[in-house]
């Protein structure tokens, strides 16, 4: 299996995922859920192991950024209090962030300035203001980890 068919593969089952779990949940608990990073977040770890990073290179710098996010913040200050629509908006829009630098590095990494440039083009912040434009985002994101395991597959070739 190539390495593009492997992140197709997981990015399609962590879809799948997602849409069974909101559809066991109540409404105001999919309201909360708009997008979900697992995919994104498999699809990172299996292109950084291509890329001969170590798991704990690789998450080492996302569970350093991912202390900042606003959801955390959130509870070091309010504890338990519920989280108000536009905090859940911007925490997931954090964890985007922390995974858009991290697949502008392995790019980098693995396709050298050009395939960083196409990258960061690709997952570049823009506005995460309504679920729509955070779907867009994520939505972003998982083709560019199509175009870092696209890279390698044609590496291997």
């Amino acid at each position: 299996m190539t390495h593009r068919q492997e992140v197709e593969a997981i990015l399609a089952g962590a879809r799948a995922e997602h849409r069974a779990l909101l559809e066991a949940v109540s409404p105001a608990l999919r309201a909360s859920l708009p997008v979900d990073a697992t995919g994104i977040t498999q699809a990172i770890d299996h292109l950084a192991g291509a890329a001969g990073m170590s798991p704990e290179e690789a998450h080492g710098a996302q569970v350093q950024a991912h202390r900042t996010n606003s959801a955390v913040l959130h509870g070091r200050v309010f504890g338990r209090a519920p989280l108000a629509p536009e905090t859940v908006l911007a925490a997931f829009a954090d964890g985007a962030r922390v995974r858009a630098g991290m697949l502008v590095r392995l790019a980098g990494d693995v396709g050298g300035a050009a395939l960083e440039d196409e990258v960061r083009g690709l997952v570049s912040e823009g506005d995460a203001g309504s679920p729509a434009h955070l779907r867009e985002l994520y939505a972003a994101q998982e083709r560019a980890a199509i175009a870092i395991a696209a890279h390698l597959d044609a590496l291997a070739a």
